[in-house]
């Protein structure tokens, strides 16, 4: 298997008040960067590139000291860093991982969120089983959400069911606003796909960044873009105090935690 993973890691994490970078929190006795780099692992992936802006050298040092030895490899895995020197949105984030990753990576690449931890490698194992058999080389994960505001909608062409596109909630329409299924930020695609589209996305929308969500338009254009949908609970986020610990209680609920 020929798959590399980028986990995007360079946020603040303003809502979390405190000075610490948000991926560096404990969640079940590990900072939160560190689980989704060992579902990554779990699945099977070899190598990961973590994209570090905020508090970037204690981020590198703590996934450094904690999963790697000084020859830069441990547990079975290599890791490189990639810094996102100003925060332009997740597809620039992505952008700033493109030349660690290199020409000579023609598989498939995992894009990650360091803050979502309870992400299972089963999961990660589905989104490149569904890569593969795409017409579009793209996998996503969705899942369904009581309440989506704020989530971007999975937007389908009502004749054939298929993905079209994500629309951030910022720049939805009210009908669009009433779509339930939500996209996770979990992704799978080819890396040719990646490196040849990525710069051809801009930044023309409400929050003026370079969305990742737009290059799911792209592919669409070319095949069918597949989409996987997973347990709310496995994909959320961490944005504050308080989701961060209901988020470990409903884990450990779940037995997805010890």
């Amino acid at each position: 298997m020929n798959t590399v993973a980028i986990l995007l890691a360079a946020g603040k994490g303003t809502r979390m008040r405190s000075e610490l970078a948000k991926v560096l929190h404990p969640f079940a006795g590990e900072p939160l960067v560190l689980h989704p780099l060992r579902a990554a692992r779990r699945f099977g992936v070899a190598r990961s590139i973590v994209v570090v802006g905020h508090q970037g050298p204690e981020v590198e040092a703590l996934v450094r000291a904690r999963l790697l030895s000084s020859e830069g490899r441990g547990e079975g895995w290599a890791v490189d860093f990639a810094v996102q020197a100003e925060q332009r949105g997740t597809g620039h984030a992505v952008m700033c991982a493109l030349p660690i990753l290199g020409d000579d990576v023609d598989g498939s690449v995992l894009i990650l969120s360091g803050d979502v931890p309870l992400l299972r490698a089963q999961t990660l194992q589905a989104l490149a089983l569904a890569c593969g058999r795409s017409s579009a080389g793209l996998s996503l994960a969705s899942f369904r959400a009581a309440d989506p505001a704020g989530y971007g909608r999975i937007v389908r062409d009502p004749s054939t069911h298929r993905c079209v596109a994500i629309r951030e909630h910022k720049d939805a329409s009210e009908a669009e606003r009433e779509i339930d299924e939500c996209n996770a930020g979990v992704y799978c695609v080819r890396a040719d796909h990646l490196r040849r589209e990525l710069p051809l996305l801009g930044a023309d929308n409400a929050a003026g960044e370079i969305y990742l969500t737009d290059l799911v338009a792209l592919r669409a254009r070319a095949g069918e873009v597949a989409v996987v949908e997973v347990e709310a609970d496995e994909v959320a986020g961490v944005n504050t105090p308080e989701q961060l610990t209901e988020l470990e209680a409903r884990g450990r609920a779940r037995g997805w935690i010890s």
